[in-house]
């Protein structure tokens, strides 16, 4: 039973798959090392009333995807016996 081929095979293809992924570990990344953990980049400042419009932006918009979801299942709940009930008429008329 030879698997060595086929071993050799997987290898190739993983090495071929692999990546580059950003790392502050210089062992790992090569030329690219640390380059996600810069020292030089800062994070974004916010405004407290930046923060606060942004929040409740996103507070109204799934107030509304509620609301929609809930219009949705009522119509839902509602619409289903009266549709069955009309395909129940529809069907005895049919037949008899």
């Amino acid at each position: 039973m030879s698997t060595a081929g086929h071993i050799r095979a997987m290898i190739t293809v993983m090495k071929n798959n692999a990546r580059r992924r950003k790392t502050s570990d210089k062992s790992m990344a090569g030329a690219e090392a640390g380059s996600l953990y810069k020292s030089g980049s800062k994070a974004p400042t916010f405004t407290k009333k930046q923060i606060a419009d942004t929040k409740k932006a996103i507070r109204e918009k799934a107030q509304k995807e509620q609301r929609r979801r809930l219009q949705l299942l009522t119509v839902v709940i509602i619409a289903t016996p009266i549709l069955c009930y009309a395909i129940y008429k529809l069907l005895e008329y049919l037949i008899f």
